[in-house]
């Protein structure tokens, strides 16, 4: 089953927008700095990426769209711990 990103750019929390990125899910900016990505999983699942520069990306896990968002948000903030037990 093929899942298709509508078109947009839409607030999905205050300050929060998501914008269809290039690979064909969303990338996640809050107040004009790209902190992450999702895309599409399996059923109304995620797959939620933060955004460390540096790297590829910390993978966070699947979740509905809207708590994708949220553990993005919620990583990027307090340094999420990658593989190697440190912190960010």
């Amino acid at each position: 089953m093929e899942r298709r990103v509508p078109p947009a750019k839409r607030e999905i929390l205050p300050g929060v927008t998501l914008t269809v990125s290039v690979m064909g899910g969303y990338s996640i900016e809050r107040d004009g700095d790209y902190i992450g990505w999702i895309h599409a999983s399996f059923g109304d699942r995620w797959n939620a990426y933060v955004r460390r520069p540096g790297t590829v990306g910390d993978l966070l896990g699947r979740y509905a769209e809207e708590e994708a968002v949220r553990a993005i948000v919620t990583a990027w903030d307090a340094g999420a711990v990658i593989s190697n037990g440190r912190r960010s």
